[in-house]
């Protein structure tokens, strides 16, 4: 079966490349080729160049300019409030596990431990609570200006 494909793949492939050169044509014992022509113009003429509309204006390039240095300023700002917030987070997160450490360390019965883990677990939440809400009040990251011309795409 595998042999029987190799050579139908073979013989499909001879086909394609014999049919995508030049056509021979046979009729009554007589062979001609015939070769295909060009299909560009032979005229010497050009088309003049059109005005390019979506090239911007020395106004819309200053104007982006401006846009840009005004985003950088922005993302910059975003970035390190982003940073501030992760950092508090991370601390919250140190202070946490620190204090159980010491607890688990202090504490002799069952009930001591579990109480350690309980206010563990309950710092952990408040961590997460106030880092979701940080993030959520600091909204989502200020969107690069776009050239005149161009999409966000």
């Amino acid at each position: 079966m595998k042999r029987l494909a190799k050579k139908s793949l073979v013989v499909t492939t001879i086909a394609l490349v014999m049919s995508s050169g030049a056509t021979v044509a046979l009729a009554d014992n007589s062979s001609s080729t015939t070769i295909p022509t060009s299909s560009v113009p032979t005229s010497s003429t050009s088309v003049p160049k059109k005005h390019d509309e979506s090239k911007p204006t020395p106004e819309q390039r200053a104007a982006y300019v401006n846009a840009i240095q005004t985003y950088r300023v922005a993302f910059q700002n975003y970035i390190k409030s982003k940073m501030a917030i992760e950092k508090t987070f991370l601390e919250a997160m140190r202070t946490a596990n620190s204090t159980r450490k010491a607890a688990r360390e202090a504490a002799v019965t069952d009930q001591e431990k579990k109480a350690a883990y309980t206010t563990f677990t309950s710092a952990m939440s408040a961590a997460h609570a106030a880092r979701s809400s940080a993030l959520a009040a600091l909204g989502s990251p200020p969107v690069k200006p776009v050239k005149a011309g161009e999409s966000n795409n």
